[in-house]
């Protein structure tokens, strides 16, 4: 029986040009869902905002600093910064295509893969209605008993982006700049810079870089949660998240990306339980 990864490789991501469908950017941050994104995009907005002498955004979903691939830029005075969670299409991981393809720079941000599935089961477990081991697993038959088609994502999910984009990486290296979020919670100044400075914008001085980390901290970020958002994007940390993982629990996980995730991205998935 063909695999679930195998299987969404084929039917969703062969034909999944959107990375090449989008109009122009100069930069372009792709990233696992549950990585930070929210985080990093809200300080590179304020950090923006304060460079170019532009209003901050008001909330912290606002999306006229760093924006969806499609919108249109609502500042045309600095760089056109775009953010999404696309997979790239395995006809365009080869040199011979990336060789016609015009394409921006990449900020490419992950997080330690046993996290973010802990991370979006916690947020979503109202919705989906099952326990972390049937969410774990992909239990497309308990997911259909909560009256849902399908998760927002799963662990194939994440390991077919992490397959995706590490071949990406191998191929541009130059093109892409990795960062790591455990890296960029443990040293956010010099992370923010690095990324500033790649992505093209004005030079930051370290009173900007303060300014723009200090208002995107998660006490300053829960005040800033836009109004009727569908859900909560500040959420508290948990002390031992890791802890949900039951025995048989790891032993899936870790078969599951033994057998199938070819990029690691430098994370040692057999320490830290």
């Amino acid at each position: 029986m063909i695999s679930p990864y195998l299987k969404a490789r084929i039917t969703r991501d062969l034909t999944n040009f959107s990375l090449v469908r989008q109009p122009s950017c100069e930069g372009h941050i792709v990233s696992l869902h549950q990585s930070g994104t929210h985080w990093l995009r809200h300080m590179l907005s304020v950090l923006i905002a304060r460079l170019y002498g532009l209003p901050e955004p008001a909330h912290i979903q606002d999306n006229n600093f760093v924006l969806p691939p499609k919108q249109a830029s609502k500042y045309t005075e600095i760089p056109r910064i775009v953010s999404s969670h696309s997979i790239v299409s395995p006809l365009l991981t080869n040199r011979l295509a990336l060789s016609v393809l015009h394409l921006p720079k990449y900020v490419l941000l992950v997080r330690d893969p046993r996290m973010i599935l802990v991370s979006h089961y916690q947020r979503e477990k109202s919705r989906y209605k099952m326990s972390f081991a049937e969410y774990l697993r992909a239990d497309l038959n308990a997911l259909h008993k909560a009256g849902r088609r399908k998760f927002d994502k799963d662990i194939w999910w994440d390991i077919r982006f992490q397959n995706s984009w590490g071949k990406m990486l191998t191929l541009l290296p130059r093109q892409i700049h990795l960062v790591r979020y455990e890296d960029m919670r443990r040293n956010t100044s010099g992370h923010l810079q690095q990324i500033a400075s790649f992505l093209g914008l004005l030079e930051a001085s370290g009173e900007d870089l303060s300014y723009a980390i200090a208002r995107s901290s998660k006490e300053a970020m829960s005040q800033k949660e836009a109004p009727n958002a569908k859900y909560t994007v500040v959420r508290k940390d948990d002390a031992r998240p890791l802890a949900i993982y039951s025995e048989e629990d790891k032993r899936f996980f870790l078969e599951t990306y033994r057998k199938y995730c070819k990029a690691d991205f430098g994370y040692d998935l057999e320490a830290g339980w």
